[in-house]
């Protein structure tokens, strides 16, 4: 019997997904009815979702590198209303912010500062107690932090399918060659309406 889904949705946060974002995807709003399918399937089937968010402070090194962008406390930090659910569980990235919830909330947000959400301090107890799951992975950006999360859940031997018309790259060849990676990997190519049945 296959194991349970759970549904990863990758920084879909304003800064990213809107075009006055200080870090825009170019083309972020092409995905977001595929992302509002995908939320909308999550809750009608109890799946979980768990969301990574950037949260940088003011200062963050990688602004040497990136604009300044999902600031905490900023509203550009906040993700767009498509992927945002009543009541998350937030957590923060320092050790020992997650208790297993008793009964799994419909979203759980993962702060992060790097690239990839297993850069959490909670990474790993969030994700035994998650209990053994299919990862369901889209959002933004293909070539950055969609590849580095779905490529440290695949390294963890989690099973992972990459739904390819609710991603976007920053640069489209790296977003080719990140998915390239992702299914060498291991990672199944799927769209939308494979996975919402």
């Amino acid at each position: 019997m296959a194991a349970p889904l759970a549904f990863f949705d990758v920084d879909t946060q304003i800064d990213f997904m809107e075009p006055h974002g200080s870090l825009y995807v170019k083309g972020a709003q092409e995905i977001r009815s595929s992302l509002q399918q995908l939320i909308a399937y999550a809750q009608a089937h109890h799946i979980p979702v768990i969301s990574s968010g950037d949260a940088h402070p003011p200062d963050d090194p990688s602004f040497a590198r990136w604009p300044p962008h999902c600031v905490v406390g900023t509203p550009g930090q906040q993700r767009i209303p498509e992927t945002r659910l009543p009541n998350p569980y937030v957590i923060p990235n320092r050790p020992g912010a997650f208790e297993p919830p008793s009964e799994w909330p419909a979203q759980v947000i993962i702060e992060k500062q790097e690239y990839d959400a297993s850069t959490n301090a909670n990474f790993d107890a969030i994700l035994k107690a998650l209990g053994k799951r299919r990862f369901v992975v889209f959002g933004v950006a293909t070539d950055y932090c969609v590849r580095g999360t779905a490529l440290s859940l695949l390294k963890k031997g989690f099973s992972v399918q990459l739904v390819t018309d609710a991603i976007k790259a920053i640069n489209e060849e790296d977003g080719h060659n990140a998915i390239d990676e992702m299914t060498t990997g291991g990672a199944e190519l799927v769209i939308t309406s494979d996975v919402c049945k």
